[in-house]
């Protein structure tokens, strides 16, 4: 019995350190330059945005430069956001990821034609 305890404590402690997020010093020099944005609120994010940005910092120097930009221009813009605004992306994102892919296919459709329609209208007219 006391070797199935001392096993089970073993287990957690090993789960915990594994889903532990990194402290900004932890990170590769690599990953902080591409997480640069987020440096003054990286101690005040959540674990999981932590875990899921450092990983994409890892994986970003494979990236396309293409990719590499807009990859850029999303943490940038994503390190503005107040943690209201945070949330309320994460909230979209679980909605939009309980969707099937019929309906998320109708929606980004619909958001497409509304951007056009409002590109349109919204455009200068040289005349």
């Amino acid at each position: 019995m006391k070797r199935w305890i001392i096993l089970l404590c073993t287990v957690l402690v090993w789960s915990a350190a594994a889903q532990a997020a990194p402290a900004w010093s932890e990170l590769t020099p690599a990953q902080r330059d591409v997480l640069s944005a987020m440096q003054t609120q990286w101690d005040g994010l959540p674990t999981e945005d932590q875990q899921r940005f450092s990983l994409l910092a890892l994986r970003f120097a494979q990236m396309p430069p293409h990719h590499q930009e807009k990859m850029r221009a999303r943490l940038n813009r994503w390190a503005t956001l107040s943690p209201e605004q945070r949330e309320r992306a994460r909230e979209n994102y679980r909605r939009l990821q309980a969707m099937s892919p019929e309906e998320r296919q109708k929606l980004m459709h619909q958001r497409h034609q509304r951007r056009a329609s409002q590109a349109c209208c919204n455009s200068p007219k040289t005349e």
